[in-house]
């Protein structure tokens, strides 16, 4: 055996076998890294698309909010503006009355961000645009809430009160709304103090719904662009 050198060949044939089998695991591996991969791109592209649909529905109702917003505050300062030029009583004004003595609510999607965060945000696999979500969720969408929440907080501790003493009758389907006494509600401070108040919050929440507008589209562009990177 030794003169024929077959120890020499039995160990070539040996590390050949070491050698394919390491090769065979290493294959192994990688197929699985990729599996891995496709899976956390599938489990990204669904999250993603969800966080899309949840942002797409809070810009249509921001929209519709700043509409309803730009109606209230045109209307009160007509309301403030007819007390200081001492006018007189004329019906169109019950329209402008309705839009003063309401306030908008809103509903926002964060089913999709709060998954998010319960799964780990790591499932979105870009940093930049991880922080831009959160970004979004916790800073912008929380401040419109409170300016959301101080609107309402205005309405229950204050023009509720009004509405309720100084008005007649009122529709919030107009909306609209008669005073009792028109002269009397012109003279009394306090009512146009607290309207005056009221329409300050409101331009608050006009600039609030402005700002968080513009992130949430620049959001939605990137997402769309990552969506389309997976998916590609």
């Amino acid at each position: 055996m030794a003169d024929d050198n077959r120890p020499w060949k039995y160990a070539r044939y040996a590390i050949g076998e070491i050698v394919l089998v390491v090769i065979g695991i290493l294959i192994a591996l990688q197929i699985n890294t990729w599996k891995e991969e496709q899976k956390a791109k599938r489990v990204e592209f669904v999250m993603l698309t969800e966080l899309k649909k949840n942002i797409e529905a809070d810009i249509q109702e921001m929209d519709s909010t700043l509409i309803s917003v730009n109606h209230r505050i045109r209307s009160s300062k007509i309301i403030l503006k007819s007390f200081s030029n001492d006018n007189s009583y004329h019906d169109s004004l019950n329209s402008h009355f309705g839009w003063t003595m309401v306030y908008d609510n809103m509903y926002f999607h964060t089913g999709a961000y709060e998954s998010l965060k319960s799964s780990g945000s790591q499932l979105i696999n870009d940093e930049s645009l991880r922080f831009e979500i959160s970004n979004y969720y916790d800073y912008s969408i929380n401040r419109l809430k409170y300016s959301l929440r101080e609107i309402r907080d205005d309405f229950y501790n204050y023009m509720l009160g009004y509405l309720r003493k100084e008005f007649t009758f009122f529709t919030n389907s107009g909306p609209t709304a008669h005073p009792r006494d028109f002269e009397a509600l012109k003279e009394n401070e306090t009512f146009g103090l607290s309207l005056g108040i009221y329409l300050d919050v409101q331009v608050q929440l006009r600039d609030n719904l402005k700002r968080t507008l513009k992130p949430s589209r620049e959001l939605l562009e990137k997402i769309d662009a990552r969506i389309e990177r997976i998916d590609s």
